[in-house]
C-alpha cells in the first residue's frame, strides 16, 4: 500500500496572526481614535477657556497681589513657584500700569499678605500707586508689616480684619554675629578691606562701637525717610504722631483702626462698599478679578 503524500501545505503560527492583526489596528483604528480624542480635548479646553475668559469680562476692579517679602524684582521666581515667597516691585508696578491703561478697569484692590521687604521696593510700588488716577484700595489680610504696610499706605483706603497683624513701622539691620562660634573652632578672620568700614557688617568678626555707630545711622536716616513718606501718603497722623506708633510694634487692625493706621475694619465687602460710593455705582455692579494665580500653583485648579 502506498504511502499518502506528504502535504506540502504550509500552516502559520496563530501568534503571528495575532500580533499582525494588533498591529493592524493599532495602526488603521487606534492611532485616528487616539487623534480624534486628543483633538476633541484640546478644543474643549480652548471653549472652556474662551467661556471662563467671558466670565472674567465682567470684573471691572483690578486685584493686584502683595503675598510674600517684597523686592525690586522677583526675576520670575514668584511667578515660577506662584506660592507667594516673593513679590517684586516691577511685577506690580506694571499690573498697575496695566490696570490705569485698561478702560474697563474702574479701580484697584491691592491684596496684601506680606511681612514686609526692602525700602526701595516698597517706596517704588507706593508712588505708582500715587500716580495712578483711579481709585485704590488695600485689603490687608493676615499681614501687612512694615515695608508691607508701607504699599498700603500708597492706596486711597485701607481695609483690614479686625485681627490682622499691621504696622511695625521701622527698619533692621540685624543680623548673627558668628565670631564666637568661629574662634571655639579655631578659626581666625583676616581683614584685607580698603577702607575701615568697607568690611563693617561682617557676620563672621565682632562689630566695632564705631561700626555699629555708622550702620544705625543709616537705618536711622531710612526709617525717618519712611516716616515723611507715609506722613506724606496718610497725612491724617502728623510726622511726630507717627512716630509715636513708629517703634517696629504691630498692631491688630482694630487697634490700627483707632490710631489712624487702618479706615475701615473688615474685608472684601467693607471694600466693595467703600468702592461703590467712590464710583458711583451700586455695589452688585462693583465685582473684583480673582487674584491670579501662576506657576506650579495654577496646576493645581
Amino acid at each position: 500500500m502506498e504511502a499518502a503524500p506528504e502535504s506540502h501545505t504550509q500552516h502559520m503560527e496563530p501568534g503571528i496572526w495575532s500580533r499582525k492583526g494588533t498591529a493592524v489596528f493599532a495602526l488603521f483604528v487606534g492611532l485616528p481614535a487616539a487623534v480624534f480624542w486628543l483633538v476633541f480635548v484640546v478644543v474643549l479646553l480652548s471653549i472652556l477657556s474662551m467661556l471662563d475668559g467671558e466670565g472674567d469680562r465682567s470684573c471691572n476692579i483690578a486685584t493686584i497681589p502683595v503675598y510674600g517679602v517684597i523686592t525690586s524684582n522677583d526675576d520670575g521666581f514668584a511667578q515660577l513657584l506662584g506660592f507667594g515667597a516673593l513679590t517684586g516691585a516691577r511685577s506690580l508696578i506694571k499690573s498697575i500700569e496695566t490696570a490705569e491703561q485698561n478702560s474697563t478697569v474702574h479701580a484697584m484692590v491691592i491684596d496684601i499678605d506680606s511681612p514686609g521687604g526692602t525700602p526701595v521696593a516698597a517706596d517704588d510700588v507706593a508712588r505708582a500707586l500715587q500716580n495712578t488716577s483711579k481709585p485704590t484700595v488695600a485689603l490687608i489680610r493676615d499681614l501687612g508689616a512694615s515695608a508691607a504696610y508701607w504699599v498700603a499706605a500708597g492706596t486711597d483706603h485701607i481695609v483690614a480684619s479686625p485681627i490682622s497683624a499691621v504696622g511695625s513701622i521701622g527698619v533692621t539691620m540685624s543680623y548673627v554675629e558668628l565670631a564666637g562660634a568661629n574662634e571655639e573652632e579655631g578659626s581666625r578672620w583676616i581683614d584685607l578691606s580698603s577702607g575701615s568700614f568697607k568690611d563693617a557688617g561682617n557676620p563672621d568678626r565682632t562689630l566695632a562701637e564705631d561700626e555699629h555707630e555708622y550702620l544705625q545711622v543709616q537705618v536711622d536716616a531710612v526709617h525717618d525717610y519712611m516716616l515723611k513718606r507715609i506722613t506724606n501718603m496718610r497725612p491724617l497722623l502728623s510726622v511726630e504722631e507717627h512716630a509715636d506708633i513708629s517703634d517696629g510694634r504691630m498692631f491688630l487692625g482694630e487697634q490700627g483702626s483707632e490710631i489712624g493706621l487702618v479706615d475701615t475694619v473688615g474685608g472684601e465687602l467693607e471694600v466693595r462698599t467703600y468702592l461703590a460710593e467712590q464710583l458711583n455705582m451700586p455695589i452688585n455692579e462693583v465685582v473684583l478679578c480673582d487674584v491670579p494665580s501662576s506657576g506650579i500653583e495654577a496646576l493645581f485648579e
